[in-house]
């Protein structure tokens, strides 16, 4: 329903937008008489002026937008110190350290006997750091340059250098377009009755709007801000300590060991005797057997002696 209703803005947003390419091509017309006039300038030597929008800044020109990272991973004698260092020197050039991690990985660890109740445990380890940098980017070379004295090795580096100048621009452009356009088609389309869909017209376009407007503003920040991420790493350490002897403060005395022994033997016998007295019917059976058989027995002798 929504699309149908749509579907009446969609002339009025082609008569405006014919009215821009209609100033689309004046312009256009009149860049492209621009730029043959330079050239032809060109040729004949002429240098065009800086201000003409013709002709691309220079490399290295202010007004460029270039967004520069550093990467770095190092060894160190001591993690700790170069990390600090690191960090007071960024501080001190208005910069911003927005993370800083020193963790110990374990390598390896061996517990050995050291006396009756206590153990010796050996440990080596390698201690890490990982920083994540915010520098002011006339001061990133002083940062970069500050590194290798702080390292005993490097083991890479990497820097980047990315131009962003034309997403910046393309922003700036669309919103000025919108602005233009929304005009127009605004202006056209409040006289139709329909004033929901103008409003969701609106707003969608606002959402965009500021919405580039962020993203420039990030922009600007990424610009003026260089990205610094180093990582250090020191040798292998190794670390010895020692530690009780979990076997030697759990043994149980001699005396309390003996004193559960006779508690245990004693229980056993109870436990015999509580079964024999369980099974008292089949001791009974038994014996009864036992003396009818000696009966028996006594009684067939005593008849063979007889008949002999």
């Amino acid at each position: 329903m929504r699309s149908k209703k749509l579907l009446w803005l969609a002339p009025l947003f082609a008569m405006a937008a014919c009215g821009n390419g209609r100033r689309n091509t004046e312009d256009y017309a009149d860049k492209s008489v621009t730029v043959r006039a330079d050239s032809t300038e060109a040729a004949a030597g002429n240098t065009p002026p800086a201000g003409n929008a013709t002709a691309a800044p220079p490399l290295n020109s202010p007004e460029r937008k270039i967004k520069r990272t550093a990467d770095f991973h190092c060894k160190v004698q001591n993690v700790f110190n170069s990390t600090t260092r690191l960090e007071q020197l960024v501080k001190a050039k208005g910069g911003a350290v927005l993370e800083s991690q020193i963790q110990n990985s374990n390598s390896e660890t061996k517990t050995s006997y050291y006396k009756p109740d206590s153990l010796k445990q050996t440990q080596t380890y390698t201690t890490t750091a990982l920083l994540t940098l915010k520098v002011p980017a006339q001061y990133l070379d002083t940062v970069i340059n500050a590194i290798p004295g702080l390292t005993s090795l490097i083991d890479s580096r990497t820097l980047r250098q990315s131009d962003i100048t034309y997403q910046y621009l393309a922003n700036e452009l669309k919103n000025s377009a919108d602005e233009t356009n929304a005009t127009s088609a605004m202006r056209l389309a409040k006289k139709s009755k329909d004033a929901l869909e103008v409003q969701r017209y609106n707003a969608d376009r606002q959402d965009e709007h500021i919405t580039r407007k962020i993203e420039n503003l990030q922009i600007m920040d990424d610009v003026t801000y260089a990205t610094v991420t180093v990582a250090f790493s020191q040798p292998e350490q190794v670390f010895v300590q020692t530690i009780v002897n979990p076997g030697y403060v759990t043994r149980v005395p001699f005396t309390m060991r003996s004193e559960a022994a006779l508690r245990e033997g004693t229980d056993m016998i109870s436990e015999i005797f509580v079964g024999l007295v369980s099974i008292w019917p089949l001791l009974l059976l038994t014996v009864a057997g036992w003396i009818i058989y000696r009966k028996m027995r006594q009684r067939k002798l005593a008849l063979n002696i007889r008949q002999a």
